[in-house]
């Protein structure tokens, strides 16, 4: 029976016809095809796929799309009001002007069978918006978490009342779109453009939200608690906002638009850069002298030379890092990570490196380590004399030629871990 006969039949199902049957069928290859105004409510096609197809106003409301691959389609106008998109993918689909509200986007669970011994894996995969057209489309209501939406356009879209909890926005543009109420705790924001967005009584607490200009979003009532973002980011000079911008793209999109930042040299003394992003940037030689960098990400950054006298880095994410030969006479590193770091690729799976702080010939005099996390790092001709290192995590180091003159080691951890080096979830650059 030919798929257009069943969806013939499945329309009469809806209307409550004779001869009316339900359309059901698993891993149904559908790519390619060219279809509009296709009644497909209550339709059960899990794990179809319909990439790279033409399907112009359908309505998949309350159908069953568990795993369903729309990836580079275009759903204009179409409708998956309640639909069941656990785990399905819509990477680059077009989707100007559809309708969510309601649906169910959070994580898919594959049950898999090996071939060689049938052990039972179960995979868990993220329903995926990433780099998508959603200008104009409505998420009312609907429960995003987890999602990736990183790089898509959501200009003039309704999110209000959805679930994001956790979800990924980095890159995309939500101008002129509608988060009130929305769920937002623990999402990932950076690099967002946030022109006349309304974020009004949204939950923002824990969300991460660097290199983003938070003044022009409507924040009436919003929660920010423990939330990371710039409290002043007009303070920033407008050459370095955009220098950032361009780089929270090239972070997001693994590399593939934007541009790598390249501060090398740059005076950026005194600035206030609090929770911004330099994840992978360079920043060879910098003066950084009295600047403030709480909270901000500085995974696999090149710091090498850098002049960090007095600095404020409490919190910051340094894993990976080259500080070597860098000063941090007195800086202040309370809580910061510059532990080792395992590396992800483009795909997000593992490639097997690691890749530890270098603090090689780094001067810390006086420098405030307490909390600090350097397991694994590289402490060759450091200099720790007066620095607090109480309670810092130095397991896994070296640091028989390092300086610990007068450094405080009070409950600091030393040896060898029992466990291997913390293999972070996070986005990075690898290369």
């Amino acid at each position: 029976m030919t798929f257009i006969r069943r969806v013939r039949d499945h329309g009469l199902y809806v209307q409550g016809k004779p001869g009316g049957a339900r359309l059901v069928s698993r891993a149904m290859d559908l790519s390619r095809l060219s279809f509009r105004d296709f009644d497909l409510r209550s339709a059960v096609l899990t794990q179809a796929d319909f990439s790279n197809g033409h399907l112009e106003g359908i309505d998949f409301s309350l159908a069953d799309l568990f795993g369903a691959n729309f990836t580079r389609t275009c759903l204009f106008g179409s409708r998956f009001i309640r639909a069941d998109l656990r785990g399905a993918n819509f990477y680059k689909a077009k989707l100007k002007g559809a309708d969510f509200a309601g649906a169910d986007l959070r994580p898919g669970h594959v049950i898999v069978v090996g071939t060689a011994d049938h052990e039972e894996v179960i995979v868990k995969g993220r329903t995926s918006l990433k780099d998508a057209q959603i200008d104009g489309v409505r998420f009312a209501n609907a429960d995003l978490s987890h999602a990736d939406l990183s790089l898509s356009s959501m200009q003039q879209s309704d999110f209000s009342g959805a679930n994001l909890y956790a979800a990924n926005l980095s890159g995309a543009d939500l101008s002129e779109a509608n988060f009130t109420g929305a769920k937002l705790k623990r999402a990932v924001l950076s690099g967002v453009a946030l022109e006349s967005c309304c974020l009004r009584n949204a939950d923002l607490r824990e969300a991460v939200l660097r290199n983003v200009d938070m003044t022009k979003a409507d924040l009436e009532g919003a929660h920010l608690a423990g939330a990371i973002y710039h409290k002043n980011a007009f303070d920033i000079p407008a050459d370095l906002r955009a220098i950032l911008d361009d780089h929270s793209r090239w972070v997001a999109s693994l590399g593939h638009s934007g541009s790598r930042a390249d501060l090398s040299g740059r005076d950026l003394s005194g600035l206030d850069l609090t929770a911004c992003d330099f994840n992978g940037a360079i920043l060879s030689g910098a003066k950084l002298d009295g600047t403030i960098l709480s909270n901000a990400y500085l995974a696999l950054a090149n710091m090498r030379g850098c002049s960090l006298r007095r600095a404020r880095l409490d919190q910051a994410i340094l894993c990976g890092a080259s500080l070597e030969n860098a000063d941090l006479d007195g800086a202040v590193l309370f809580a910061a990570d510059l532990g080792t770091l395992a590396i992800y690729g483009a795909d997000g799976q593992t490639t097997g490196r690691v890749w530890p702080a270098n603090l090689r010939g780094a001067v810390l005099r006086n420098a405030d380590l307490r909390s600090a996390r350097l397991q694994g790092a590289l402490l060759d001709r450091t200099v720790f004399e007066g620095a607090n290192l109480a309670s810092a995590d130095l397991r896994d180091c070296d640091d028989s030629e390092a300086d610990m003159s007068r450094a405080n080691l009070t409950g600091a951890l030393r040896g060898t871990s029992d466990r291997p080096p913390d293999e972070t979830s996070l986005s990075l650059i690898s290369g």
